[in-house]
């Protein structure tokens, strides 16, 4: 058998599917953003940030920017291999890859330049609430009522941000924690979602043998309930305790909902553990929030729990997942260093969490230690997966 390039190879358009403008875009503005971000940070490069505080521009930028990148290809593509091209419209897609670019250039040249961050910002909030309609539209036609609830959750984060730029205006005081935690949050819940459904799909054929991984009705619900609860709780009100007692429980819940989904041998498959791993990031978070009762354990690092560990991860992974499939490739068989891209990014998650809590004196050494993976594991992420993206579909034949 060998591969070659299909033979629609001189009609192709990197617009023929959303994945690959998008999970380009992303690679690329991950790559930018923490790099920019530890030139500030570790490095004290100056950048003007006279709206906005460093930290919640930097937490904005890879919610709305890479995050939001990543989803809309995957969600975008999933509703064209579903209902067809009538949906996926071509001009559609080009006109949301350059609301997203002119949103986050606009932005980011807020921090070298006097120009006003106003302009970003009514793109930006275009960009998302376009993106919200053409992902709601197979649920406003009747053709996939079960994706109301992740149109229901982009909903919300457009929601979100718009109380983040009110935030950045004056009008609402508390607009910046509340449009970046609200987003935060709706990004996890959101891998919460998706990895209930697809991670133990992927775990049972992925594996070499019969295996049947376990979800059970009442962890879905306790799930839903004590999730809702964390998220009014987290946003609304100041009872620091209840929030960790609630948090406490939901670090229960998904723990059990992983062992229904374990095998000792997806460790063999990287293209399960790091879907696993990135799941179980999601818990030791609200594992660390409940333990901060007990413990010296500050806020930030069971947010990059949830960042570094579970949205970067898992974002890594359904990419590289949805690049290797949809571009002819075999995903039982990735490239080799698809291990090490994982690893990496899996030991700069450690670092970033527990290392500044074993360890505080010298906190700036994880910090910097972190962003250098990051930068590394995206760095062999786009040598190896950016040709795959703007490359025609390989076919394989006898």
């Amino acid at each position: 058998m060998k591969r070659i390039i299909s033979d629609d190879s001189q009609n192709f358009s990197i617009f023929e599917s959303a994945y690959r403008p998008f999970f380009i875009l992303a690679v690329v503005s991950s790559l930018f953003y923490m790099s920019l971000w530890t030139a500030f940070y570790t490095f004290g490069l100056r950048l003007n940030f006279e709206n906005v505080s460093p930290t919640m521009w930097h937490a904005h930028e890879m919610l709305f920017g890479y995050t939001i990148a990543v989803i809309a290809g995957f969600m975008l593509t999933i509703e064209k291999y579903r209902f067809g091209a009538v949906i996926s419209k071509k001009s559609a897609l080009i006109i949301l890859v350059i609301l997203w670019i002119l949103a986050r250039a606009f932005i980011s040249l807020t921090l070298i330049t006097d120009i006003s961050w106003k302009t970003g910002a009514i793109l930006d909030c275009l960009f998302v609430l376009i993106l919200t309609i053409r992902i709601s539209y197979p649920v406003i036609k009747g053709k996939d009522r079960e994706k109301t609830g992740l149109a229901a959750h982009l909903a919300l984060i457009a929601v979100s941000n718009v109380v983040f730029y009110l935030g950045v205006a004056g009008v609402l005081p508390d607009g910046l924690r509340v449009g970046v935690y609200s987003a935060l949050f709706l990004v996890v819940s959101i891998i919460l979602l998706m990895g209930r459904m697809m991670i133990p799909l992927f775990i049972k054929s992925g594996l070499d043998f019969k295996f049947e991984p376990r979800n059970r009705r009442a962890v879905d619900m306790l799930s839903l309930l004590f999730f809702v609860l964390f998220f009014i709780l987290e946003l609304f009100f100041t009872n620091g305790k209840l929030v960790s007692i609630v948090a406490g429980i939901l670090a229960l819940i998904y723990s059990v909902r992983l062992y229904g989904w374990f095998s000792g041998r997806i460790w063999s498959k990287p293209m399960l553990w790091v879907l696993f791993a990135a799941y179980a990031w999601i818990a030791i978070g609200f594992g660390l929030i409940f333990l901060s009762l007990y413990f010296n354990i500050p806020e930030l690092p069971a947010l990059h729990s949830f960042t570094y560990g579970g949205i970067g991860m898992m974002t890594v992974g359904f990419m590289s997942r949805v690049t290797l499939g949809h571009t002819g490739r075999n995903v039982f068989n990735p490239p080799k260093i698809v291990f090490w891209i994982f690893t990496i990014l899996l030991a700069g998650a450690v670092v970033r969490v527990f290392f500044p809590i074993i360890d505080s004196t010298n906190y700036l050494l994880w910090i910097a230690g972190s962003q250098i993976l990051w930068i590394l594991s995206f760095l062999i992420f786009a040598i190896v997966f950016l040709p795959m993206l703007w490359r025609p579909r390989m076919e394989t034949r006898p």
